[in-house]
C-alpha cells in the first residue's frame, strides 16, 4: 500500500471514529440538556409558587372590607352550592373572592386569588371557618395557576378526591369569570 493510500485510509478512519464519537456523545448531551430543562422547570415552578404564596399573604394582610352578595337571586348552580360570596378589592380591582356554604350543611369554602384580573391561586378548605390568613401548611387544597395553566397542586384533605386535572384549571377560571360578572352587576 502506498504512503498516500495509507494516509488517506488513516484520515478516513479517524474521521469515522470522530463522527461515531460525536454521534455517541449527542444522546448524553441531550440527556443532560433534558435534565437541565427539568431542573429549570422545577425551579420555575418553585419560583411561581413562592411568588403566589407571597402575593396571597399580601392580599390577606391588606385592610379590605368585603362586598357581600347573597346568592338567593343568582342562577341555580351557584345558589344551590353557596349561600353568599365575598368580594375583596384593592385599588378598585378584585383580588380575592370567597364563597361560603349554607350553615349546617357544610363548612367547605373556596377562595380565588387574582392579580390583574387573572386567577393565580385557588384555595379549598374543608373547614373554611375561622380567621383568614392561614398558612399554606394549614390549608387542605391549593391550586397554583400561571398563564391559565395548573402548575402546582397541594392536596392534604382527608376527603377522597382525585387531583385536579389541567382542564379543571379552566373550569376554576370560568367560575371566577362568572363571579366577576356577578360583582360587576352589583
Amino acid at each position: 500500500m502506498s504512503l498516500y493510500a495509507f494516509t488517506a485510509l488513516a484520515v478516513m478512519s479517524c474521521g469515522q471514529v470522530k463522527v461515531e464519537k460525536s454521534i455517541e456523545s449527542k444522546p448524553a448531551e441531550k440527556s443532560e440538556m433534558a435534565d437541565s430543562k427539568e431542573a429549570h422547570s422545577e425551579l420555575n415552578v418553585d419560583s411561581l409558587v413562592s411568588a403566589a404564596d407571597q402575593r396571597r399573604t399580601e392580599i390577606e394582610n391588606a385592610e379590605t372590607t368585603p362586598m357581600e352578595v347573597f346568592t338567593s337571586d343568582l342562577k341555580e348552580k351557584i345558589k344551590q352550592k353557596w349561600e353568599r360570596i365575598h368580594f375583596y378589592t384593592l385599588d378598585g380591582n378584585i383580588v380575592r373572592i370567597k364563597t361560603y356554604p349554607y350553615e349546617n350543611i357544610s363548612k367547605r369554602t373556596e377562595e380565588f386569588y387574582l392579580q390583574d384580573g387573572e386567577l393565580f391561586m385557588a384555595v379549598i378548605e374543608d373547614d373554611g371557618t375561622g380567621e383568614r390568613g392561614k398558612t399554606a401548611e394549614e390549608i387542605d387544597k391549593i391550586y397554583y395557576i400561571a398563564d391559565g395553566e395548573l402548575v402546582h397542586e397541594i392536596n392534604k384533605s382527608e376527603e377522597q378526591e382525585y387531583s385536579l386535572r389541567k382542564s379543571d384549571a379552566e373550569e376554576l377560571q370560568a367560575e371566577v369569570r362568572e363571579y366577576i360578572q356577578i360583582f360587576n352587576k352589583q
